[in-house]
């Protein structure tokens, strides 16, 4: 089960799982991408069914578990993958644009681990993981709510981990955070909001940051060398998935700092 697995990091996963010989749920908000997608896995020779979700409401992502507990009869991998964000400064963010991030990049892996984690208990085996960032564990300009959920679907997913250690569950957990990622969240997310009520308006450090996000993602990782990542890590229980450990290491500099003088680090290029 892939949330936001009709394109980029999602797609990746469901291409890495589908030739690792699982069967794979594609759900997304968008219907045409997901019909896309399922196409062309079953095309391939996969099992793959599809499933249109909005995963910041709950009961559209306790549908989605049941659809995949009446196909399938079982769930073993479950990815928190969907996600937006959107570029301004904290002051000029509008209420509309915090509540509609939080939704869907925090509330919706939320919404996850509480509809499938009691599945996965049930059956006694599964794995939970949940797509947050190098933004969960960094805080750049001009992305605070992006940064606030990414953060905090790192916190959900340590103490998941921790509590399921804790209990000697033999179910696990994971997190990626990927740095650039050839994808067009980015974009698609500032369209998407743009064309929205409520939406923050445009402002000359928000676009400049879109910019310069954009140029780096298009010069990012591949998407399916990330969904092989992801198999890799679920395979060999790896609790943290780095795309790129060198911009992991800005918290290093960031303990480094709080420990020594208590100042914020500045962020190295």
């Amino acid at each position: 089960m892939i949330t936001g697995g009709a394109s980029g990091i999602g797609r990746g996963m469901a291409n890495a799982f589908s030739d690792a010989g699982m069967k794979v749920v594609i759900a997304d908000v968008r219907q045409d991408g997901i019909d896309i997608a399922v196409d062309e896995l079953t095309k391939a020779g996969h099992e793959a069914i599809g499933v249109k979700v909005d995963v910041s409401k709950l009961g559209e992502v306790e549908a989605m578990a049941d659809a995949t507990m009446d196909h399938f009869g079982a769930v073993h991998v479950l990815c928190n993958n969907a996600g937006v964000g959107t570029f301004a400064p904290i002051k000029a963010m509008s209420i509309e644009d915090w509540e509609w991030t939080l939704g869907i990049d925090l509330w919706g892996p939320i919404y996850g681990v509480k509809a499938f984690l009691p599945l996965m208990e049930k059956q006694g085996d599964g794995h939970i993981n949940s797509t947050a960032s190098v933004a969960g564990l960094i805080s750049g300009p001009t992305l605070g709510p992006y940064n606030v959920a990414k953060h905090g679907v790192v916190a959900l997913m340590c103490t998941l981990e921790r509590e399921l250690r804790s209990a000697k569950s033999p179910l696990t957990a994971s997190v990626l955070c990927p740095g650039a990622v050839n994808t067009s969240i980015g974009p698609n997310s500032v369209k998407i909001r743009r064309a929205a009520k409520g939406s923050t308006a445009p402002t000359t450090e928000g676009n400049r940051a879109n910019d310069i996000t954009r140029n780096a993602l298009a010069q990012g990782a591949d998407p399916d060398d990330v969904g092989a990542m992801v198999l890799d890590a679920i395979l060999t229980r790896q609790f943290w998935i780095l795309t790129d450990p060198k911009m992991a290491r800005q918290q290093h500099f960031q303990v480094e700092a709080m420990l020594g003088d208590r100042s914020l680090s500045r962020l190295r290029g």
